[in-house]
């Protein structure tokens, strides 16, 4: 029987898979071991960015999420880490970020900024101002009702109370104001007298 070498293959059969020696840009210890860095930039708002390696190779991703702090986690500019991370099919992915010693990270000094809103809303099922809508109102179905005095024989629309003056409730003001305008729109009667008897 002939010896073939290990480079040859047998016809019909797999081939003998050698083992691949780590080339000069993936050193062996890359992952699944404690490495060294620093931090080289993180948005803050978007809650990820990547840490430079101190013993040279590839920069490694890193996630919010994996980041050993308490609080808003984040990573400051030059922070200097102890990282584990994985090789993943976009690149290396760090699984543990910490402080020296496993201490907590110091993270970023900047905050996202947060848009809130001021604009109450009104839940038009339990009438009252809050931070939900009908559809997503915790007490269910409520019965029509009028949302001004909570009187269920009658809707907003017909509320005696909107008649009320300025002094008593919001919708008084705007009543008072629409006869206010309406007032200033008809012409004195005086001059519409005065009118008549000239045209006569």
């Amino acid at each position: 029987m002939e010896n073939t070498s290990s480079g040859d293959v047998l016809d019909g059969a797999a081939p003998t898979q050698l083992s691949k020696s780590p080339s000069p840009q993936e050193p062996a210890q890359e992952c699944g071991c404690v490495r060294i860095g620093k931090c080289k930039w993180f948005n803050v708002a978007k809650g990820w960015g990547f840490l430079t390696p101190n013993d040279g190779g590839q920069e490694v991703f890193v996630h919010q999420s994996v980041i050993k702090m308490s609080g808003f986690r984040s990573l400051g500019e030059q922070e200097e880490v102890e990282f584990e991370c994985q090789r993943t099919e976009r690149g290396l992915e760090a699984t543990r970020v910490s402080g020296r010693q496993g201490d907590d990270c110091h993270g970023s000094t900047y905050r996202p900024r947060i848009n809130r809103k001021t604009r109450r809303m009104r839940c038009y099922n339990c009438g009252e101002f809050a931070n939900h809508i009908a559809s997503e109102c915790a007490l269910g179905p409520q019965p029509k009702r009028c949302h001004r005095c909570r009187g269920e024989d009658h809707l907003h629309a017909d509320c005696p109370q909107r008649n009320v003056s300025a002094g008593g409730g919001g919708g008084g003001g705007v009543t008072q104001t629409r006869s206010k305008s309406t007032a200033s729109d008809e012409p004195p009667q005086a001059d519409v007298e005065e009118g008549e008897a000239a045209a006569s």
